[in-house]
């Protein structure tokens, strides 16, 4: 026996206008994101990052991978170990972002983003240099993946560093810790070369040089301390979180290798 299907009367008593917005509502939405998307899509292809993204974890992986894709054309040596390296990083610092990587990276080869255009929207979005730093380090740890920084590699670094408002000087720094690290992994039989290499990417770290005094070593390091401290980054992601802890271990190791010239 099939019985009768009953409505309660509130529900015959409903407005038709609130019935036609319940109804048109989720078909509005879906055609205002789905000609944004297409908005956005038409931009990737001129090569423009969209300026109206919102910041986030993805957006930011985006403007990350934009800038790597062209780092990775200049010098296309070691392609695949780089293209390997950008997915570690993202895979270590990027945890909770569920963005395609493989098909975002073959996107940005094709369409090669403007710089001004990415760097812009991570200037208005991240205030803090500091901040916008980790991604030259980022880059940088790219271009080193073959062992050296090209005339060419080095060109675009720098241009990135200037539209990100940075110092070159900044750009120097990173370049010699990652050459620092370079040399302290690699095994060379004068030890004594090695050591003093060691001396010098070290005093590049914390801006000043081997023949400077106690006193000033110091007082550069507790100035990149400061600037550096991952205290100073709770406020941000785990990403950029994780990278300041680093980069703060590196600091204190380079003024450790300056001290032992003092002792």
């Amino acid at each position: 026996m099939n019985l009768p299907l009953v409505y309660p009367d509130s529900l015959f008593d409903i407005p038709g206008y609130v019935i036609a917005i319940i109804f048109f509502t989720p078909i509005v939405l879906g055609l205002f994101f789905l000609i944004r998307n297409k908005r956005f899509d038409k931009q990737w292809e001129a090569g423009i990052f969209p300026e109206k993204y919102k910041f986030n974890q993805d957006h930011l992986l985006e403007a990350y991978l934009s800038l790597a894709a062209l780092i990775i054309q200049v010098q296309k040596t070691e392609k695949g170990q780089k293209i390997v390296f950008v997915n570690s990083y993202f895979n270590r610092y990027f945890k909770r972002s569920n963005y395609d990587f493989s098909d975002s990276l073959s996107f940005s080869f094709n369409h090669p983003v403007k710089i001004e255009t990415v760097t812009t929207w991570l200037k208005k979005h991240i205030s803090d240099k500091i901040e916008r730093s980790h991604i030259i380090y980022f880059l940088v740890g790219i271009t080193m993946i073959d062992g050296k920084v090209s005339l060419q590699d080095k060109k675009l670094l720098a241009l990135i560093s200037i539209q990100l408002e940075l110092d070159l000087s900044d750009l120097e720094r990173i370049l010699a810790m990652y050459a620092s690290y370079q040399e302290n992994d690699a095994k060379t039989s004068n030890k004594t070369h090695s050591k003093s290499n060691n001396h010098v990417q070290a005093a590049i770290i914390l801006g000043v040089t081997i023949e400077s005094s106690k006193d000033e070593i110091k007082k550069a390091y507790r100035t990149m301390v400061k600037l550096h401290h991952p205290d100073k980054f709770q406020h941000t992601g785990p990403s950029q979180i994780k990278v300041a802890e680093e980069k703060f271990i590196q600091i204190q190791q380079a003024y450790e290798v300056l001290m032992e010239i003092h002792k």
